[in-house]
């Protein structure tokens, strides 16, 4: 497994090298914590966009920005989830916060001045797979939604419901290979 060093003037470099740097690495913890975790494309965006960074790092300056940005979204993602006010169910609560815990603890490995490869992939596949099942679920409500208002269109009828599943799905894929 190869390792990709980052030092503590790696890390100070970024701010000196890379002015642009913070506001990277900040925009994805304000884009959660403006959404609440609540839109899933828009979240879905930001988490590919953090796992995009993580992959793509190939210089120590690189993998710092990524990590911070990273860590910081998983942050604002975990901070959102232990408020009570938030909307998301009990269960999924405690895995994203169970996640973010492990997101910091790999993370914090940097500090020992390297990271293993490996865990910027898996912290890159931890965000992908967030990422999907959020589309998933979206993809889901909207299918549900469509599926009523063809029910609703069509009157009303009894027994139909998959009939209107079937065509809701097919709507909703077409729509969004459009995009």
């Amino acid at each position: 497994m190869s390792k990709r060093k980052t030092t503590a003037a790696a890390v100070e470099a970024t701010t000196v090298a890379a002015p642009d740097a913070k506001s990277v690495i900040d925009a994805g913890a304000d884009a959660i914590l403006k959404t609440g975790f609540t839109r899933p494309e828009g979240d879905a965006r930001t988490l590919t966009h953090a796992a995009t960074l993580l992959i793509e790092a190939n210089s120590p300056e690189t993998v710092s920005i990524a990590l911070d940005h990273n860590l910081k979204i998983w942050v604002a993602i975990k901070l959102l989830v232990q408020d009570d006010a938030s909307p998301l169910p009990v269960e999924v609560k405690e895995n994203l916060k169970n996640l973010a815990q492990y997101v910091s603890a790999t993370t914090m490995q940097v500090t020992e001045g390297t990271i293993e490869e490996s865990k910027l992939v898996s912290l890159a596949r931890l965000n992908m797979h967030i990422a999907e099942g959020l589309l998933s679920g979206e993809q889901n409500r909207l299918i549900q939604e469509r599926a009523y208002q063809i029910w609703e269109a069509q009157g009303r009828p009894e027994g139909r419901a998959m009939d209107h599943w079937i065509q809701a799905e097919e709507e909703i894929r077409a729509e969004l290979a459009d995009k």
